[in-house]
């Protein structure tokens, strides 16, 4: 008899203290000193893809707290869009919380996108995770238009010198184009200076950091073809020495350039607009730089179908 009510009792003791180390319970964040933190999204992402953001817990305090499912299911979370309008989530469910020590962190990835089904559609949005006594990081949230390969786009570049239009090949060059058109949805080009010109021969736009050093944080496999290099040609520049280092900065021909036919990836042409192109193409340069400054102010995608209603 004594011996069943001491293993009951050593068990009463583990459920009340399982994983803290003593038999007092965990306590609930809402009462315990921690913070919570969300990871940085990605530059943007495309309707329709989970976004998924890590979900990190430090416990600064002196006692076991515990990271509840509240917090996991996505009960905690703040979803605003870009009119700061608060939008209603539907929590994950069956998530499990788990005991932290003192001085200890923990971190889980949560689909945001499986909270907020709102993210499926474009748009900016913010995201917090907030408890009565505190609040995490805010952390903005791109999400842009699904890009279709049955689609052809154009793209209007709007610029300090005048308007002009590019059309894409996706035929040859079907990651290149999408690359663009993505990140120009994402509003990376906008604002961004032409940061290189050869006068006669090309300009050079595309690096937000205008070093004509910076990218987008990836690379793309080179997509050369048959396509020439001639007066009005779309193509990617990359560095010297790799054919496969392409990520967000393109050039401009204007004239026929022979010799970068097959070492550059072509991707697009001047559709309309070639007047402002010869503009920038022709500002006074020193060592390449142009000695004023040429913004993007907009790079805007649309469907070539709206061609058909101007």
């Amino acid at each position: 008899m004594s011996h069943r009510w001491l293993a009951g009792g050593v068990l009463a003791i583990m459920a009340a203290g399982w994983g803290s180390g003593c038999s007092a319970p965990a306590l609930p964040m809402a009462e315990a000193s921690a913070s919570v933190s969300l990871s940085e999204p990605d530059k943007f992402y495309s309707a329709g893809m989970p976004i998924i953001l890590d979900v990190s817990v430090f416990n600064s305090g002196q006692e076991t707290l515990m990271a509840g499912a509240e917090l996991w299911a996505g009960e905690r979370f703040e979803l605003q869009d870009a009119g700061r309008n608060a939008l209603d989530g539907q929590p994950l469910g069956a998530v499990e919380g788990e005991p932290l020590a003192a001085g200890k962190r923990t971190m889980r990835p949560v689909d945001v996108t499986a909270v907020f089904p709102q993210l499926q559609a474009p748009g900016l949005y913010t995201l917090t995770v907030v408890f009565p006594a505190y609040r995490s990081n805010t952390v903005a949230i791109r999400v842009i238009p699904a890009y279709d390969p049955d689609q052809s786009y154009l793209a209007d570049v709007v610029t300090d010198k005048g308007t002009f239009t590019l059309r894409f090949f996706p035929e040859v060059a079907p990651e290149h184009v999408k690359n663009f058109v993505n990140l120009a949805r994402s509003g990376y080009y906008d604002n961004v200076i032409v940061h290189r010109v050869l006068p006669g021969v090309m300009f050079q736009t595309g690096d937000p950091s205008s070093s004509g050093r910076g990218g987008p944080g990836w690379t793309l496999r080179a997509e050369f073809s048959d396509r020439p290099h001639e007066r009005g040609t779309l193509s990617m520049a990359r560095q010297a020495n790799d054919p496969h280092s392409a990520g967000g900065q393109w050039f401009v021909c204007l004239d026929r350039m022979e010799g970068w036919d097959g070492q550059y990836t072509v991707f697009g042409e001047v559709a309309a607009g070639m007047e402002t192109v010869d503009a920038i193409g022709s500002v006074k340069v020193r060592k390449e730089i142009p000695q004023e400054v040429i913004t993007l102010q907009q790079v805007a995608i649309r469907e070539a179908a709206e061609e058909s209603d101007r």
